[in-house]
């Protein structure tokens, strides 16, 4: 009975790690998938990864429900870190045709996002589908599942504090996003500019021809045009953002955990 109760206490403890990721991580965190399919998929590869572990780290004594919650909570607190670095590039690629999509005029047109749960334009709904389609082409999925599964060779079930937290990471990612969301807005926004300067000159010269009835379709037209000339472009820089992604990812739950995680509340055997 005794060994049932260290058994299941390493089995919570991969579960919370691995549940953290439905919160945030593309597809994963899609209310589009039903809750039972998430809920089963869950289950079912924590259940393979704690298979798969060594025997003592299979093992984790709980004393009390407090500690138990404690160490539910960071351990799901790891996932959900993972699943927000594993969201960042997707979310970066939203946010670049966001910025050309209002340019563009299609930000008067917003619809609902049941992937996010927010609201976005017709383009931007484009551009993060096929950031999603990039994300999974690129093995985007099977990287999440085998960080969290890596992460318990560094860092053991109810090992992880909230100091440990990859802040300079996430950080380091931020910044790339945001130069990674620019890269792809540039070539519309330069495209819509020259436009924007050749029917101020025209509208100056040639006062009676109505610019302004012509000057929202021929943004879109034109940023249509810059749009589809630069997907090839968008693949490619977005396939290298992923992977220096989980490269440092990786590189971090590679680094072995600080003797304090031993200390941590429970008791690793």
């Amino acid at each position: 009975m005794e060994l049932l109760e260290l058994q299941l206490g390493g089995l919570l403890m991969v579960f919370s790690r691995m549940a953290g990721l439905f919160v945030f991580a593309p597809v994963l965190a899609s209310v589009s998938v039903p809750m039972k399919v998430r809920a089963l998929l869950c289950c079912g590869i924590s259940l393979i990864v704690w298979l798969g572990m060594p025997p003592h780290l299979q093992l984790l004594a709980v004393p009390d429900v407090i500690t138990a919650a404690y160490l539910i909570f960071t351990e799901s607190t790891l996932g959900i870190i993972i699943g927000f670095i594993a969201m960042l590039p997707v979310v970066a690629v939203q946010l670049g045709s966001a910025v050309f999509g209002q340019q563009m005029g299609f930000g008067l047109a917003a619809v609902y996002n049941p992937a996010l749960e927010t609201e976005s334009d017709v383009l931007g709904e484009l551009m993060l589908y096929l950031a999603i389609g990039v994300f999974l082409a690129f093995g985007g999925l099977e990287h999440t599942f085998l960080a969290v599964a890596n992460s318990f060779a560094a860092i053991p079930p109810g090992g992880f504090s909230l100091s440990q937290a990859p802040l300079t990471l996430v950080q380091g990612i931020l910044s790339a996003g945001f130069a990674l969301a620019l890269r792809i807005a540039i070539p519309v926004l330069v495209l819509l500019l020259i436009e924007t300067l050749a029917s101020s000159l025209i509208s100056k010269t040639m006062p009676q021809l109505n610019v302004m009835s012509l000057g929202f379709a021929n943004k879109i037209i034109l940023g249509m045009i810059a749009l589809m000339g630069s997907l090839v472009a968008v693949h490619e820089i977005l396939g290298l953002h992923l992977q220096e992604v989980w490269r440092g990812l990786l590189a971090w739950l590679a680094t072995p955990v600080a003797a304090a995680v031993v200390n941590a509340p429970g008791t690793l055997l």
